[in-house]
């Protein structure tokens, strides 16, 4: 009787750890796929308020003995040179909603040399920002970083579109819900195999240009400034589009590069062999707002070490002339669903995803380690409990993950207020 007792018991607690497995197995396979294809929702709406539990006092970066002199010398003189930023991340960048954000302050403040980098990643079947559209009445093969197509090769951008025919077409376009949409007189066309520009045309009308060629960089000048263009093109065997850098034919002022792959980690830039070469782009700053997924995934904590080791140590090799900056991902939350005794349907409980302090800390140690500045986002934002907090402001997205629109311009202002006060 007690062996029968003893393997009833044996069996509920087996169905048990089944059950849980299983629940965070779904509740892992959730939250990636949020990370992959985030659902991020735009909207007008701005804070007029600091909340109070952001650390504005805490609000710069920690340069941690990095020598910024040449690049407070450059921000000191856009009215006669260009400042070069390039913005790498994750989804948090991808969408553009924070970055955007910095980009207009920064271009406010020291000058707009246009909008910069523009990726194709509608195209490549993924989310793409609202201030840019790129389109085809072609059809395309398209890669991602986190899911490679072999028929489009990811460039450095982690994206890669590649046409099914030889002659195709693109059209590019700048957008602005106020009309005041960033014009430009130039396109850089980045991309591996052949690339020719047959015509181009602006709302059905031919317009005249010229074209330079290199072995990855495509460049077309315009005689006027436009915020549309359709280009004609004509590609060879294994041609993939992976970016357009629109400028205004200034020299002088800001561009703002974001470079964002959903559910990227250092690790996946790390595997991209093209992401160590940024076609002709020469940085002076290149910011990188990894992080938030390692706290999801699996590695161990030397592993995500050496893994920013990797990653900076290609960046200083390809632009040993170009400064870094680190930043941490602030405090999130993961999800599990709980079926409810008796109820067909599950609901969904959220937990603050501790790791994400883990990883924090590793970045902040690796920069105050290999004297790379680093901006604490995590602490700036709140430190630990923020997640909550930003949930009851509606500074944080459904997901928990990611932040809302206005959260997302919250950080981006306020990081531009920390970086304007280090280029001083």
């Amino acid at each position: 009787m007690r062996l029968k007792i003893k393997n009833i018991i044996a069996s509920i607690l087996c169905i048990a750890a089944i059950r849980t497995a299983a629940a965070q197995e779904a509740a892992d396979t959730t939250d990636c796929a949020v990370r992959e294809t985030p659902q991020l929702e735009f909207s007008d709406e701005e804070l007029d308020v600091i909340p109070p539990f952001i650390k504005q006092n805490e609000n710069r970066i920690e340069l941690n003995g990095a020598d910024w002199s040449n690049l407070r010398y450059k921000a000191a003189h856009t009215d006669s040179a260009t400042l070069t930023i390039v913005h790498i991340g994750d989804s948090h960048i991808q969408a553009d909603f924070s970055t955007g954000k910095t980009r207009a302050l920064m271009q406010a403040e020291y000058g707009n040399a246009g909008r910069g980098l523009i990726v194709p990643l509608k195209l490549a079947g993924t989310n793409e920002p609202r201030d840019y559209i790129i389109k085809s009445t072609s059809k395309w093969h398209g890669s991602k970083l986190l899911k490679q197509n072999e028929n489009a090769a990811p460039g450095f951008t982690g994206v890669g579109i590649s046409p099914v025919c030889d002659s195709t077409s693109l059209t590019i376009a700048t957008l602005s819900r106020t009309g005041n949409a960033d014009p430009f007189n130039s396109l850089k066309i980045y991309h591996s195999g052949t690339l020719l520009i047959d015509s181009v045309s602006s709302q059905d009308s031919p317009i005249a240009f010229s074209a330079t060629y290199t072995d990855s960089v495509t460049t077309v000048t315009l005689p006027q400034l436009l915020t549309e263009v359709s280009l004609a093109l004509t590609t060879g065997c294994g041609t993939s589009i992976s970016g357009i850098v629109l400028s205004n034919g200034k020299s002088s002022g800001v561009l703002y590069h974001a470079i964002g792959n959903n559910g990227a980690t250092y690790h996946c830039y790390n595997m991209l062999p093209a992401a160590r070469k940024m076609g002709d782009i020469n940085p002076d700053l290149i910011i990188v707002s990894l992080g938030a997924n390692e706290a999801f995934g699996k590695q161990t904590d030397d592993e995500i070490y050496r893994s920013i080791d990797t990653f900076v140590t290609n960046i200083r090799q390809s632009y040993p002339a170009s400064d870094i900056l680190l930043t941490t991902p602030m405090e999130c939350q993961k999800s599990t669903r709980v079926r409810r005794k008796g109820k067909r349907r599950s609901r969904r409980t959220y937990t603050v995803n501790e790791r994400i302090l883990t990883v924090r800390n590793i970045i902040a140690r690796y920069g105050d380690e290999h004297g790379i500045p680093v901006y604490d986002w995590y602490e700036i934002a709140g430190g630990t409990g923020a997640s909550r907090q930003w949930v009851n402001e509606g500074l944080m997205a459904k997901d928990r993950i990611h932040h809302s629109y206005k959260g997302y311009r919250l950080h981006g202002a306020l990081f531009y207020d920390a970086l304007k006060n280090s280029l001083r």
